[in-house]
């Protein structure tokens, strides 16, 4: 997760003289990013640990790879994570349970991370998530008629039945053929249940799959926080800062202490996949 502001250096032309001006950015300390997942489903759980790099740094964000980190339920039992021992470019700075390990609805867990001398904590709870009946598709006739579409103009259709008696929060994400798949770069699927209403009948993914591919819906329950979270972060990726000289966006609401950015999401999830067919 890089800094989170996006200033654009500019030229002015004075007096017919034409000068490159570069913006002295007030720099901040990096700071440690922690993004956590603890789902109730095998092989989801994971802490990963970076740092926000300055804004004119370029490549990948620098990965801490000697962190102490380990969870606790609220039962009291604590489950280390160990940095991943097949690590490669783009999962160094990724820890996983030492021991097989799966959240538990009701249960709330906390997280915590000792990193660069400093200690941080959070907390989140495992709430429930409603499953989903069934997956379906159909053709979109305006993505068919547009001539730069190549072959993949099919919705997937989500069904299922939402409980308007309690306060739910989603997170949501799509797979193409097993790689996550976004419309654009900055989205971010999430909504509350009384944005979805009741019957959730022939909700329509965001991207668009071919003949032959295969789709997989992902479903995450969340938190009133993390609800928080996903939204101040979508409301960061779509800003513009107002312009040159707007004011800077503040970082997303974390659940994270000590000044620790990123988020610590603790959720149910369920899953549904379909493989489109003529």
């Amino acid at each position: 997760m890089r800094t989170f502001i996006a200033i654009a250096a500019s030229f002015f032309i004075l007096t017919a003289c034409e000068e490159t001006i570069k913006l002295d950015l007030k720099q901040s300390e990096p700071k440690i990013v922690i993004e956590g997942l603890v789902t109730d489903v095998d092989g989801y759980q994971s802490v990963k640990i970076t740092k926000s790099a300055p804004f004119y740094t370029g490549g990948p964000t620098p990965r801490i790879t000697d962190a102490i980190v380990y969870v606790t339920d609220s039962d009291g039992q604590e489950i280390a994570f160990v940095h991943n021992p097949n690590s490669h470019a783009d999962s160094s700075g990724i820890y996983v349970p030492a021991v097989p390990f799966v959240g538990v609805v009701g249960k709330s867990y906390t997280l915590h991370v000792e990193a660069e001398g400093k200690t941080y904590e959070a907390f989140d709870q495992l709430e429930p998530v409603i499953p989903m009946d069934s997956l379906k598709y159909k053709v979109d006739e305006d993505e068919k008629d547009d001539p730069e579409i190549a072959g993949k103009y099919y919705s997937v259709l989500m069904f299922a039945q939402e409980p308007q008696d309690q306060t739910n929060y989603y997170l949501f994400k799509f797979f193409r053929n097993d790689s996550l798949t976004y419309q654009n770069d900055t989205d971010i699927y999430f909504s509350d249940d009384k944005l979805l209403g009741e019957s959730i009948s022939g909700i329509e993914s965001p991207i668009y799959y071919g003949i032959n591919d295969k789709s997989r819906v992902e479903m995450f329950s969340l938190t009133r926080k993390g609800f928080v979270y996903f939204s101040d972060l979508s409301s960061l990726l779509n800003n513009d800062g107002g312009g040159m000289f707007g004011s800077i966006p503040a970082p997303p609401r974390t659940n994270i202490s000590n000044g620790g950015l990123g988020f610590f999401q603790v959720s149910s999830l369920k899953m549904a996949e379909i493989i489109l067919e003529e």
